[in-house]
């Protein structure tokens, strides 16, 4: 299994405003994915207290990084934040891993 390298995180809730207001929204049944291209490899995962109690939002954050970086070597660079929704536990993995890869194809950020 890969990893994260090459991708800083975002921090700086002036960085996630900016995301949140040029990037592309694609929503799934996993997540709300945002894309925004850039010269830098971000990505930020987000799980609010609307999701459940610290276990589980730490639980879908995991899942949904797994997928990604199994769908990383078929994307390209830029901006990356995924908010987990509810439910996630109740997917299975491989469900993940095609919604988010459905995501990226609709986003436009497909190689």
């Amino acid at each position: 299994m890969g990893s994260l390298k090459g991708f800083e995180s975002l921090s700086d809730s002036k960085e996630f405003s900016s995301v949140y207001k040029d990037a592309k929204k694609w929503h799934n049944d996993a997540c709300v994915l945002f894309y925004r291209p850039s010269q830098v490899n971000k990505i930020a995962v987000v799980a609010s207290k609307k999701v459940g109690k610290a276990v589980i939002r730490n639980r879908y954050k995991r899942l949904l990084r797994s997928a990604f970086v199994i769908v990383l070597p078929e994307i390209v660079g830029g901006t990356y934040v995924m908010i987990a929704k509810q439910d996630l536990d109740k997917m299975s993995f491989v469900d993940i891993v095609k919604k988010l890869r459905w995501s990226f194809k609709k986003i436009g950020c497909l190689k």
